[in-house]
């Protein structure tokens, strides 16, 4: 059968027979151009390479996750590595979208030509046919339109991509890019936030769930559509029977398994840490925060927070704080800034770093002083009795928690059991209040700022406010035997250390601190502060009742905990060793509960003692009145002698006690001996306690008498005289009153050997 030919073609044949070979190798040449060569014209976007940034992730001293912070775009991201990835999330994930990754090229042109066949038939495109590297290519580059130019770029990026990096790193970096929906990138991320899981915990259910989110993230989200999500879900497990030949058994179980979604947001374990970290710039060069905090312990110590605030609600106390140190290292395992940090009365703000007034807290560290440089011991003797000192806010008594003086009292025993008056007679005899500011300031306590006339001797009881923190870490310091370290909010950061103080003064502070029997008459036998382990603590309450503290150590931890309100409004009958004290003390039985407490080395210098607790001396035999003590042996006491006791057996306390014995002092067992008054007046310093040191008065017209009357006082107990050249100076049943008039005047006091002191006052017409 003859064909009829166009006549041009039939003169054309020949020629388009020679020409066909060079056609064809021309052909074959320029495809293997644009398969082979073309593509690296087109740049690989870095990000295949170094995968997407991951976000911050705070993680506990054992790598628990703590917090993960968004980042700018609001995504949550950690890389993971394909070794990582379940063989079941990566054999869902394909079969998917890509099940013949490993043999293409980086197109699948069967994949390709089965699209544009469907596109065909139903006259619109039905299906993709984008392989993993092309998915990876367009998950790494800047959103783009979809065009048929950007389905060719994403093609040739992809062959440049397969040609420059093996499979293993094209998958890995497919993952770590791919959106799971609800800001989760990654399937890291997206483990934790659906199943709260790692990786390697997700069942065959859930990797195929998994798997199938990226297709359309927020269609198929499992928390609003989960019926989509599992629709999808059983589709790629019956994929993953066909491709991968599973058991069939294991697919029918995967697609019986319910969905089961962690509750989404859960609470944080360290809230407060969170802002600390967010604040400092230790997130800037990290993805990874590896904080000191115990994931555990903190959970413990916040519960017992909890239920001692909810237990106390009738007390009107409405916070607490907790922070515990690491002792060796000054790293913080556990850090409540508040109980209910969602609370809408101030859950947010961390109390722990809020300066507050510390009451007795800071006795301690007065004591410390008196040990360092005042030559004291814990049997030095000291008046509890009736005591007023002047400053530039006047004239101040200052009085006992329960109001009442005990007379002669060790350190020891003044410690132990937070009386007020002997911490401020002790701390007026070793420099005041500039003395123990610049030493808590050594102790890193950064609040204190004013000058030392501010706070006056006072401090001692708490009229300077410090923050938890800051006083924990002090306490800290007194348990590592005198070495100051900074606190620290990460694991294995080194810190400059120094001494603030020697290791003999802090192991007697230590000593007298974890007495129990020494406290026992103010705190009782049984109360909170005991504990089945040596454990040095210590209380403090403000005058106002809107603080309270408990704060201790052994030789391993220091814990510190305040209560009270942040409104600043009022406790009711609460005090340290009630509402601080209880916390303290399951805190310290949690620390110790899988660690065995230890203690202190004794110092080679010390000493045992057997010491008189009314008159400080040592004893030689055992005596209902003397206390154990371990003292050093150059500053043993002196022998009791039969001079200091009266013919029953009584103390002989000389003048200074007058006043108390009148009052309080019970004589049964103290009686008063004036032979050495005359020793004592000569002694004793001459100090005005009003007026103060340059003090300023004002004549107000409203007041009786206009003000004039200014009362004049001293604490020296002998016979004095008061004059001035320029105001009028009356005294009535040994009480001295001067008539103010306006101008400079010059006060004097005169004893009866004629020593004198004085003191320039200004008075000013209102």
């Amino acid at each position: 059968m003859n064909i009829c030919r166009p006549s041009w073609l039939r003169s054309r044949a020949p020629k388009l027979r020679r020409k066909l070979p060079h056609l064809t190798l021309t052909g074959f040449v320029l495809g293997l151009g644009g398969y082979f060569l073309l593509p690296f014209a087109f740049t690989v976007p870095p990000d295949i390479a170094t995968g997407p940034s991951s976000s911050v992730v705070l993680l506990d001293r054992d790598g628990v996750p703590l917090d993960h912070w968004v980042r700018s775009d609001y995504y949550r991201h950690r890389a993971t590595s394909l070794d990582d990835l379940p063989h079941d999330l990566i054999h869902a994930t394909l079969a998917a979208e890509d099940k013949r990754f490993y043999q293409h090229g980086g197109v699948d042109f069967r994949a390709t030509a089965r699209a544009l066949r469907d596109s065909w038939d139903q006259k619109r495109f039905v299906s993709g046919a984008s392989t993993v590297t092309q998915q990876t290519v367009k998950l790494s580059s800047k959103r783009a339109s979809r065009t048929f130019t950007t389905k060719i770029r994403e093609y040739l990026t992809a062959r440049h991509v397969e040609m420059i990096y093996d499979k293993d790193h094209i998958l890995t970096s497919y993952f770590n890019h791919l959106d799971y929906g609800n800001r989760s990138q990654g399937p890291l991320q997206a483990a934790r936030h659906y199943f709260d899981k790692p990786l390697s915990q997700l069942s065959l259910a859930e990797c195929a769930l998994l798997a199938g989110l990226p297709q359309a993230p927020s269609r198929l989200n499992p928390r609003r559509n989960p019926e989509a999500a599992l629709k999808r879900r059983n589709w790629i497990l019956d994929r993953m029977a066909i491709v991968y030949d599973i058991d069939p058994e294991r697919i029918t179980r995967a697609k019986a398994e319910p969905l089961k979604l962690n509750r989404g947001r859960r609470e944080r374990t360290a809230p407060h840490l969170v802002q600390i970290m967010r604040r400092s710039r230790t997130a800037d060069s990290t993805t990874e925060i590896r904080s000191s905090i115990s994931a555990p312990l903190q959970q413990d110590i916040t519960e017992i927070v909890r239920q001692q605030i909810t237990a106390l609600q009738k007390k009107h106390i409405q916070h607490a704080a907790v922070v515990v140190i690491e002792n060796r290292t000054g790293e913080v395992l556990a850090h409540v800034g508040s109980p209910f940090f969602h609370q809408s009365n101030g859950g947010q703000i961390d109390a722990s770093r809020t300066a507050r007034s510390p009451g007795s807290a800071l006795k301690p560290f007065t004591y410390l002083l008196a040990y360092e440089s005042g030559g004291m011991t814990p049997a030095t003797i000291i008046a509890d009795i009736p005591t007023r000192y002047s400053d530039a806010r006047g004239e101040k008594t200052f009085v006992n928690y329960d109001r009442q003086h005990s007379g002669p009292v060790t350190i020891h025993h003044a410690l132990a059991n937070s009386l007020n008056v002997p911490a401020v007679r002790v701390l007026n005899s070793v420099g005041g209040a500039e003395a123990l500011q610049k030493q808590l300031q050594s102790f890193g306590i950064s609040t204190l700022n004013e000058k030392p006339i501010h706070y006056g001797l006072g401090l001692t009881l708490g009229s300077g406010d410090v923050t938890l923190l800051e006083l924990t870490n002090a306490y800290a310091s007194l348990a590592r035997m005198g070495v100051y370290k900074p606190v620290s909010y990460l694991t294995k950061k080194q810190h400059a250390e120094h001494h603030v103080a020697s290791y003999r003064s802090c192991w007697m502070l230590a000593q007298t601190m974890t007495d129990n029997s020494a406290r026992s008459a103010a705190f009782g036998t049984h109360s909170p502060l005991r504990l089945p382990f040596p454990c040095a603590v210590k209380t403090g309450t403000s005058t106002d009742f809107r603080d309270n503290w408990c704060l201790g150590f052994t030789k391993d931890y220091t814990v510190g905990v305040w209560a009270g309100n942040l409104d600043n409004s009022p406790m009711r009958g609460i005090s340290g060793v009630t509402g601080a004290g209880p916390i303290f003390h399951a805190t310290m039985l949690r620390l110790h509960r899988d660690h065995p407490p230890t203690w202190f080395e004794r110092p080679d210098e010390m000493t045992d003692c057997l010491v008189h607790s009314s008159t400080g001396k040592r004893l030689t035999q055992k005596s209902a009145h003397g206390i154990a003590m371990a003292l050093p042996q150059q500053q043993v006491p002196l022998p009791a002698r039969a001079a200091d006791f009266d013919q029953l057996g009584r103390v002989m306390l000389d003048v200074r006690y007058a006043d108390w014995m009148s009052q309080e002092g019970d004589r049964n067992r103290y009686a008063l001996s004036l032979q050495n008054e005359q020793l004592i007046v000569t002694q004793t310093p001459l100090r005005i306690l009003s007026p103060s040191r340059e003090a300023r008065y004002l004549l107000d017209p409203d007041l009786p008498g206009q003000g004039k009357r200014l009362l004049l006082s001293t604490d020296f107990p002998g016979e004095v005289t008061w004059s001035c050249e320029t105001l009028d100076i009356q005294s009535h049943d040994g009480q001295a009153t001067a008539n103010l008039t306006e101008g400079e005047h010059i006060i004097i006091l005169t004893d009866s050997s004629k020593r004198s002191s004085s003191r320039k006052i200004i008075v000013e017409q209102l």
